[in-house]
């Protein structure tokens, strides 16, 4: 796996995003406490750590990018794959980024596959027998 594939995976990693708003947090705090100078703006900084550390642990996420260009929280939502693991979020498409177990749903696996590139561009072994469909094992929506 590269380094970039290290760091999306990283990203998008729920209990990283969590260890790594805390660390930030206590961090700021330090600073904030031997820096008068400062201490305003990194008080500020820490109630945002605090704002997105209690998204983070409620699954509430945007994707700050796309909520500029569309002004639609509803289109910029991202959401967590269905191990709540994962964000599913930036290079989606790269090597080894998810797997069939992060999926709740083989409709949800497809589309992630398609959008992905499907048996061209199947990286993440989706589709083991190269057929077109992904992760056929798992139950479909329309059998809920």
């Amino acid at each position: 796996m590269s380094f970039k594939d290290r760091v999306g995976k990283y990203r998008r990693s729920h209990k990283t995003r969590i260890v790594f708003i805390i660390i930030l947090i206590i961090i700021f705090a330090v600073i904030a406490l031997l820096w008068k100078k400062v201490r305003v703006w990194f008080i500020g900084l820490i109630i945002l750590l605090f704002v997105s550390l209690g998204m983070e642990l409620k699954g509430t996420d945007w994707d700050v990018g796309k909520l500029i260009k569309t002004w639609s929280f509803d289109k910029s939502k991202i959401e967590r794959t269905a191990s709540g693991k994962y964000w599913k979020i930036g290079d989606e498409c790269t090597k080894e980024t998810l797997d069939c177990k992060d999926f709740k749903f083989q409709e949800d696996a497809q589309d992630y596959f398609e959008k992905c590139g499907g048996v061209e561009n199947d990286v993440s072994g989706l589709d083991r027998d190269h057929d077109g469909k992904a992760c056929e094992s798992l139950p479909s929506k329309k059998n809920k």
